[in-house]
């Protein structure tokens, strides 16, 4: 394939010399990121026109533009420049048959594009509120739809671990219905689900002041589904929910093991899904993995984007709180101290605020000049009940073999006896729940496929949630790993031959244990 002549600036390229030209910037493109992120990210990009002053994309959806715009720039110019040499700009836009534009304005009506042509730039409208309302009136109408006033897009820092859920959430935001139906965040608690959520509501409610909104946890639904059975009020509750223009509903893992209220979501879920009303989601598993939930519910949560957050990382960590600090007029802490905080504690979010707040109090009431020395000693037991260390799988696997008294090796192993069969199902439970890996990642780490892990991960919760004595037996092990070791005896399974023994049952199943 020849290369294209440079663009003149007084004759536009032709549609076959723009795909021409793109197909060679995509080579280029997939060579710097590789097949699986160029077929993920680059495949139904466009190339809408090319001068020396900018170069013009079309992207098939807000969240491409964005994420594209924000990780990919670097590989992206390259190509350009190769083949084009140096241009001004790269402008964005969407896809009007999507729906959807780049400068959040509305694309122009059928009526008003009666006549264009094909080849005609995309017109967009400026978007004009049906009502124009003060800063008042709009905390007002957020507060009666459930929001929080602190959780805003403008407060939350994007990171490398929630740097996709960011994109997701805005372009929900300003494109309701029409992008991801629907949109399903899950991550270990306080990682800032419930933060996007309330953003996703403030943001369309700002755009569209007049749209019903409603932000609830599945348990709050729950309250008032049972309170409505109670009041012979159905009709009312349905009617509320139902005809919600943005649903946000918080720790939908509730859902599970109630059947009744699982009937009553689905058919809600249904009715705003058929009426482009859109959906948000948050839990702190996937849909997949939440105990007794109806597989047709789990396929409707899978319908449109799932998207899990991450443990952010040590530069996001600080700057959550650098922003935090400030937010809080915390300036008594040092950059020096909140570097230290963000060593020592690894976990959550809130754990890190609450890290802050205990920093920002010593040091306002400390006598001495407070240095960052002291931040190690004031927030040493958060740090030890916040799971602060990155515990490996191997380091798990280690854990587990040893409280079964059982070769490491047979956890990646075929046997299937009762008591192997549920160490490799703890071990999977544990390095699913205390890492950030993938389901995918979890089973390749056992020679297993994932399918397995959902069904382990399913299982072990169900037996926490069943037998006391189980979930203490698994949450010894896990702080045994999550602090690093520990002088607590943990006790085990197993039977040494000639000392008297005590069965003890567990769910289902039964064991034997050392009587002394």
């Amino acid at each position: 394939m020849h290369n294209p002549a440079p663009p003149d600036p007084d004759k536009p390229l032709s549609e076959p010399q723009l795909s021409q030209l793109w197909q060679l910037l995509s080579q280029e493109i997939r060579i710097a990121l590789g097949d699986s992120s160029y077929e993920l990210w680059f495949t139904d990009f466009r190339l809408r026109s090319v001068s020396p002053e900018e170069v013009v994309l079309v992207a098939p959806g807000t969240m491409y533009a964005i994420w594209v715009e924000e990780n990919f720039k670097t590989p992206l110019l390259s190509a350009i420049e190769k083949h084009l040499g140096s241009c001004g700009r790269i402008r964005f836009e969407v896809d009007s048959s999507a729906g959807q534009d780049w400068s959040r304005g509305e694309v122009a009506s059928d009526s008003e594009e009666e006549g264009a042509r094909d080849d005609e730039p995309l017109r967009v409208v400026p978007r004009v509120l049906v009502e124009q309302v003060s800063e008042k009136k709009l905390l007002e109408r957020g507060r009666a739809a459930g929001l929080v006033d602190i959780y805003r897009f403008e407060n939350f820092v994007p990171g490398e671990n929630s740097e996709l859920a960011w994109a997701a959430a805005r372009a929900v935001a300003d494109q309701p219905g029409k992008t991801y139906q629907p949109l399903f965040f899950h991550s270990s608690s306080g990682l800032g689900k419930t933060h996007l959520l309330h953003a996703i509501g403030w943001e369309s409610l700002k755009q569209r002041p007049k749209s019903k909104i409603i932000f609830v946890t599945a348990e709050q639904f729950a309250n008032d589904y049972i309170d409505a059975i109670q009041k012979h009020a159905l009709v009312a509750f349905r009617k509320r929910y139902r005809e919600a223009d943005l649903l946000l509903i918080d720790d939908v893992q509730f859902l599970g093991r109630k059947e009744g209220m699982q009937r009553e979501f689905f058919h809600t879920f249904n009715r705003l899904a058929d009426m482009r009303k859109q959906i948000v989601l948050a839990s702190d598993c996937p849909a997949s993995e939440i105990t007794e939930l109806e597989e047709r519910l789990v396929s409707r949560f899978q319908w449109g984007l799932t998207v899990e957050i991450h443990r952010p990382g040590l530069e996001t960590r600080a700057a959550i709180l650098r922003r935090k600090r400030d937010d809080w007029h915390m300036h008594q802490v040092s950059d020096e101290s909140i570097d230290r905080i963000v060593e020592r504690v690894r976990g959550n979010v809130r754990a890190l605020e609450g890290a802050l707040i205990r920093v920002a109090m010593v040091a306002t009431l400390s006598e001495e000049p407070f240095s960052s020395d002291k931040v190690s000693e004031v927030i040493a037991d958060i740090c030890d009940v916040d799971e602060s260390r990155h515990v490996g799988v191997g380091e798990i696997k280690r854990a587990v073999a040893e409280h079964y008294d059982i070769e490491v090796g047979i956890l990646d192993g075929k046997k299937r006896t009762a008591r192997i069969a549920e160490a490799r199902q703890v071990a999977m439970f544990l390095v699913r729940t205390l890492t950030d890996l993938s389901l995918v990642e979890v089973a390749a780490s056992f020679g297993k496929d994932h399918g397995t892990v959902i069904y382990a991960v399913k299982k072990m919760k169900k037996r926490c949630e069943d037998s006391a004595s189980f979930k203490s037996s698994v949450e010894l092990i896990r702080r045994r790993l999550v602090r690093g070791g520990s002088s607590v005896e943990v006790p085990r399974p197993r039977r040494s031959e000639g000392s008297p023994t005590r069965r003890i049952g567990f769910g289902s199943k039964a064991f034997d244990f050392d009587a002394d």
